[in-house]
């Protein structure tokens, strides 16, 4: 009975500032995922233009993603995360001003799309590198789960169909609750205590060499890793592909569909049920058929979901192409990092995770853009290419999974 409640007393108050800043900073990550294609489907309907404002959301992640974890690693994370979420307060009150002033071009909307995306490296990497020392060891497995539930529930359940009816009204409207949202984040970030401010560094050992050890040993490690290395290549893969296809989405909602842009929130929600369902699931089906076959059929799930939006453009075949996409990546993710976590050591899981990272998101826009030029010619056509790209790539990935399935 002890060992069952201690972690819920250990977690503390400190804990729900921190919670309530990644609540806050998560809910404005959804609105801008939602209005900022629906924003930029209203200046232009030039898909080419319409991916690269998705390029301008991931590209930061592949230019600043190592270099982000360093200065977290490096200086008071409170005053980082203040400072990021801060940062991105104001740029989107700046855009909510242009929308309502009819000031607004593509052009500045993708300058600020990046900025946002810029500031989520440092950010996300601050919230999360806190957590250990506010929550405790003890408390780690409770406060992880926290995060990530309100993560999907923050931006998907709640800001995604939000921003899709205020932007229906009024399209300056969701970019206030944007700014609010970073704002509440920043002053409750500011409110943690000390110990959550610096990373723990072992006796003598410099600052400046962090970086460079970040990058190379995280690196070194998944290529030399026989397990490791395959999964990150198919992960990469399948990241591109997916980006691919649903590079001009708002534009198959609105055009393709002929929905409102209310509809466009919905759909975000549809992935994000199908992800809780995937998350729930997989545990039982992974004990039950093993690792190596859930992550391929959750590939080849993922491609024929993609893949039914592009033959089938109904909004019924669509919602449920979101669905089978959203449970299928999430269960490829959940099965992806308990593998990662069993196998890289503990004293290089932050720099196997920078690297992880800027490699997989960070590729991201090469597939957005490539669809935004497929989209071009027909909206269908990212989700048709995108969809049997990444089934090929699950009857292609026999040997990994025969790999994988010894880690189970």
């Amino acid at each position: 009975m002890t060992i069952t409640t201690a972690p819920a007393r250990e977690l503390g108050p400190a804990f729900g500032r921190l919670w309530g800043a990644a609540t806050g900073a998560n809910l404005s990550d959804g609105f801008a995922a939602t209005a900022a294609p629906l924003l930029a489907a209203s200046l232009t309907r030039d898909p080419v233009l319409i991916s690269v404002v998705g390029v301008a959301q991931f590209l930061p992640w592949l230019l600043f993603g190592v270099l982000s974890g360093s200065v977290v690693d490096r200086f008071d994370r409170r005053r980082v995360a203040a400072v990021a979420c801060g940062v991105r307060a104001v740029v989107a009150a700046t855009v909510c001003v242009l929308v309502a002033a009819d000031h607004m071009v593509i052009a500045v909307l993708i300058g600020a799309v990046f900025v946002f995306g810029a500031f989520e490296t440092v950010a996300d990497g601050s919230l999360q590198a806190m957590v250990p020392a506010v929550a405790g060891r003890d408390g780690l497995v409770r406060a992880n789960s926290r995060f990530q539930a309100t993560e999907v529930v923050a931006q998907n359940f709640v800001a995604a169909p939000l921003a899709g009816v205020l932007f229906a009204v009024a399209a300056a409207l969701p970019f206030v609750v944007h700014s609010a949202g970073y704002l509440l984040a920043a002053v409750l970030v500011l409110t943690l205590p000390i110990g959550a401010a610096r990373a723990p560094r072992a006796d003598g050992e410099p600052k400046e060499a962090l970086t460079r050890r970040s990058l190379a040993e995280g690196i070194r490690f998944l290529l030399s890793h026989p397990v490791l290395s395959r999964l990150w290549a198919v992960t990469i893969v399948l990241t591109v592909f997916g980006s691919l296809a649903q590079a001009v989405f708002v534009l198959y909602v609105l055009d393709e569909l002929g929905l409102p842009p209310a509809g466009f929130g919905v759909f975000a929600m549809a992935a994000a049920v199908g992800a809780v369902l995937g998350a729930l699931i997989v545990p039982r089906l992974a004990e039950r058929f093993g690792r190596g076959r859930v992550m391929v059929g959750s590939v080849l799930i993922s491609g024929s979901s993609y893949a039914l939006c592009g033959f089938v453009p109904h909004p019924a075949a669509a919602a449920a192409g979101m669905v089978g996409a959203g449970a299928s990546v999430a269960a490829w993710n959940v099965v992806s990092m308990t593998i990662r976590q069993e196998l890289v050591p503990s004293r290089l899981l932050g720099r196997v995770h920078g690297a992880w990272r800027t490699f997989g998101w960070g590729l991201m826009p090469v597939g957005t853009f490539i669809g935004g030029l497929l989209g071009a010619v027909d909206l269908r056509l990212p989700f048709i290419v995108g969809g049997i790209a990444t089934a090929a790539a699950a009857l292609g990935m026999g040997r990994t999974i025969s790999v994988l399935s010894k880690t189970d």
